[in-house]
């Protein structure tokens, strides 16, 4: 009885241990499992740490080669993907359609193993049975299935707009899941196929993108994205910011595999802004392609330009000789064909130049014997004309400043904001244009319409109190206005004397006759002109005016 009870004990003991055993190899497969898209290196660590010889249940070794195929792959250990592992799990999941979700992983990975096997037309067919399979809330293994199939189709150069419809798939679907790293990599595909209509399309993926993988601080993503924008704004023939993205990439994330495109990219669009020396730096920085074919185009397309820039033809022809012997296969890449075009553009219209000058010769001799004709007769009448119009313009716009009462107005206002001193002070300097409006128009009736406005320059630029008179009002504004005035000319200090004085009156809301007359100008055309051009050189988005009525708020009314 002792001896029965003791087997007994012995055989309880041993299952136990088994049930065990069983439970915790199970445990790191599910673990393993669960790490597997989120941190595949771990994931592969813990299935090593799995005796495969252990696995007695059929579902368990199919469940670990699937795993396994699973992390090699997300891991780049492609070595330790065999086939009879990936073939292995598909065989058993097949047989249990009922593990619908685990049947469509051993698909994908079957035909990511025969793509990595360079069998592309079976990997679809994989793909393709993959997607009828899935259920319509499998997201995650969806999006796999949509980037590989548009992945496939890219690399085919399919062209037909097919693989950016399954990369806009695999976007939808990775962003119901959640996967940053792999949203990233779909905008990043997106991106790529829309710079073929442009870059104003590609622009809004590649920069979510560059958001996205600096919140990573995922460097390599980083320069991909900035390198991948900077090629389709070269493509695009918008050289300088080609130029600065590719700088900033080669220049902050120097070491990204990326970062060496981004280096071609910089050469070819110096070469192509005719900066030779700098397209010579960043040419040298990138290391001479091997097998890379589109890098060697782009190499040689940098040369070429330079070679054409600096007027050496033997070189440009054995550049050009040698991008003709490159693979056919990149004529069909839409960014080494728009290089292709602007290259022959640049050709074409140099022809055209010549061509162009030489005829521009003889019009212009022709043209200048009949002007000359012209002008013997014409000239003295245009004159007559020209000074009348100056003289009658000036004379209005100086009474017209004169009839303004500037110094009621400003000391009015300046009575109300102000203090008195300043008031007082200010009001002597608003009596000087007064004073100068009196002498102009003595000037006028003095002097004939010939000399009038040589008269008139001299006296205005002779106005010795005029920038006595632009620090007190800039002073005035400041005061009343929080420094205003200050804050806005030290961000602007190229400023010339001209352009500050006529920010400083068009910020105390005179007119432009009025300003017109006060800097020295013909008239109130040439102020609202000076004005515009001030405005875009400052980057304004709204009028010069509009933009001073903001900042600066309380003000005479002159």
């Amino acid at each position: 009885m002792n001896k029965s009870l003791a087997s007994l004990l012995v055989l309880a003991l041993a299952a136990l241990a088994l049930v065990s055993c069983h439970e915790n190899r199970v445990e790191k497969l599910e673990c393993a499992d669960a790490l597997i898209y989120t941190q595949p290196d771990s994931s592969l660590a813990l299935l090593q740490t799995v005796d495969a010889t252990s696995l007695t249940d059929d579902d368990q070794r199919a469940y670990y080669a699937l795993l396994w195929t699973q992390t090699a792959y997300r891991t780049g250990r492609f070595e330790l993907a065999t086939d009879s592992l990936a073939q292995a799990a598909l065989n058993h999941y097949t047989r249990h359609p009922e593990q619908r979700e685990r049947l469509v992983r051993a698909m994908i990975y079957m035909g990511l193993h025969r793509e990595v096997n360079d069998q592309p037309e079976l990997a679809m067919q994989m793909y393709k049975q993959a997607e009828a399979t899935a259920d319509t809330t499998d997201y995650r293994n969806l999006a796999q299935i949509n980037y590989r199939i548009g992945q496939l189709l890219s690399n085919m150069n399919a062209m037909n707009q097919e693989d950016l419809r399954r990369f806009e798939k695999a976007l939808y679907y990775y962003n119901r899941v959640g996967d940053t790293l792999q949203i990233i990599y779909s905008l990043l595909a997106t991106g790529a196929l829309l710079r073929h209509d442009g870059i104003a399309k590609a622009r809004p993926n590649l920069e979510h993108a560059y958001r996205l993988a600096r919140q990573r601080s995922d460097s390599a993503n980083c320069a991909r994205s900035l390198e991948y924008l900077a090629r389709g704004y070269l493509k695009d023939s918008i050289h300088e910011t080609a130029k600065d993205l590719a700088v900033y990439c080669v220049h902050h994330y120097p070491t990204a595999p990326y970062s060496i495109d981004a280096m071609l990219d910089a050469a070819c669009a110096y070469a192509l802004m005719g900066q030779g020396d700098s397209a010579q730096h960043y040419l040298d920085m990138a290391p001479q392609p091997d097998a890379n074919q589109q890098r060697k185009s782009m190499r040689l397309f940098c040369l070429k330009v330079m070679a054409r820039n600096r007027h050496d033809i033997l070189d440009y022809i054995a550049y050009n000789e040698q991008r003709e012997q490159l693979h056919d296969s990149l004529r069909s890449n839409p960014v080494i064909a728009r290089l292709l075009s602007i290259d022959k553009d640049q050709d074409q219209q140099q022809r055209h130049v010549t061509e162009r000058n030489e005829q521009s010769r003889w019009n212009g001799l022709l043209g200048t014997i009949a002007l000359g004709l012209l002008a013997l007769g014409g000239i003295g009448w245009y004159n007559h004309r020209r000074n009348r119009q100056q003289f009658v313009g000036l004379k209005e716009q100086i009474e017209h400043l004169k009839e303004e009462q500037v110094l009621q107005h400003a000391a009015f206002e300046l009575s109300r904001t102000s203090d008195t001193q300043l008031n007082q002070r200010l009001t002597e300097l608003l009596a000087v244009y007064s004073g100068l409006c009196d002498r102009l128009i003595a000037m006028s009736n003095e002097y004939p319409e010939k000399v009038f406005y040589k008269q008139f320059l001299h006296e205005v630029e002779s106005f010795t109190e005029r920038g006595e008179l632009l620090v007190e009002l800039q002073k005035y504004i400041d005061d009343n206005n929080d420094q205003a005035m200050t804050r806005f000319l030290k961000q602007h200090p190229n400023l010339d004397d001209r352009e500050r004085g006529m920010i400083i009156l068009s910020a105390l809301g005179m007119r432009s006759s009025s300003i017109a007359v006060c800097l020295g100008l013909k008239n109130d055309g040439v102020v609202r002109s000076l004005r515009a051009r001030l405005a875009k050189r400052l980057d304004l988005d709204v009028p010069l005016t509009d933009y001073l009525a903001e900042i600066v708020k309380n003000r005479p009314f002159i």
